[in-house]
């Protein structure tokens, strides 16, 4: 028993000794993808500029938390899928809205589901929201931008432990595009419970651009920056988890109430965590 414990250890390290030395191939699993089970966190802190009269500036929190399943629906002969994410549960909370908004916030989201089509490098192109006329219009309630901004991409041919690459991603929301610049480095590659999986950092910025269409315009005079770290099962080709904080500056501009909030500074931290539900 001793003899094969330490075969198997050493032919563990003989494998991540490899990887160290060697370009590793990252993809997503687009042919025949597990089903996944989604977690999509994100926290928002709106803070004013301090006045001089007050001690503390006035701020807004709000905390979204959605479960949801993604399923492949369809493989393309270029490699690219289809793919389906349906809204399981939802939790909101917010300092700045009552129990009845909640309420509605959670059960708009909660019958909502999104397709998307993905190429293996994690590029994600066509998105769609069913039900979009419904949206509440609020930017930290849009769960498919949440996704894309913590979703990495790949850099779609073999890598080495170091190595940095680059790649714009354009997302949609209600007809205007958001490029977000990110870039990423491979940290780390190691064996976790026999899966082979790889650390990535990932760095992002954009500019938010006003949505006409919303009740609350945002837009930010520089770029909103942000920093975080993908673990990703190379094994499986799926995310195991995400992290992502940005940080920058935006001006409010509240239709309904005729009101604007320059300068107010936004802090936002989301989350993303996937579990297997089967693996073929």
């Amino acid at each position: 028993m001793n003899f094969i414990k330490i075969c198997a250890s050493s032919a563990a390290l003989l494998l991540l000794c490899s990887c160290n030395g060697n370009d590793i191939s990252l993809a997503f699993n687009t042919q025949n993808a597990p089903v996944q089970k989604l977690s999509l966190e994100s926290s928002l802190n709106v803070f004013a500029p301090q006045d001089s009269m007050s001690v503390t500036p006035e701020s807004m929190e709000t905390h979204l938390k959605a479960r949801s399943t993604l399923t492949q629906t369809v493989a393309f002969d270029n490699g690219s899928a289809r793919f389906e994410m349906k809204i399981d549960t939802v939790d909101y909370k917010s300092d700045k809205r009552s129990v009845e908004d909640f309420r509605y916030i959670e059960k708009y989201l909660s019958t909502q589901h999104f397709q998307f089509k993905m190429a293996s490098d994690g590029a994600i192109s066509d998105p769609s929201v069913e039900d979009v006329a419904l949206q509440p219009g609020s930017e930290e309630l849009n769960l498919m931008k949440l996704f894309m901004k913590v979703q990495p991409v790949l850099p779609g041919s073999p890598v080495k432990q170091g190595d940095v690459w680059e790649r714009p991603v354009e997302i949609p929301s209600n007809g205007r595009t958001t490029t977000v610049y990110k870039s990423f480095t491979l940290e780390d590659v190691y064996l976790h419970d026999g899966v082979q999986m790889a650390k990535i950092g990932m760095n992002v910025k954009y500019k938010e651009l006003p949505d006409s269409t919303s009740d609350v315009r945002m837009e930010s005079e520089g770029f909103i920056v942000g920093t975080g770290h993908i673990l990703f099962d190379i094994t499986h080709g799926v995310i195991t988890s995400g992290s992502l904080e940005l940080s920058g500056h935006l001006n409010i501009h509240d239709i309904v109430s005729s009101q604007v909030l320059p300068n107010m500074h936004v802090v936002q931290k989301i989350k993303l965590r996937g579990e297997l539900e089967q693996v073929q």
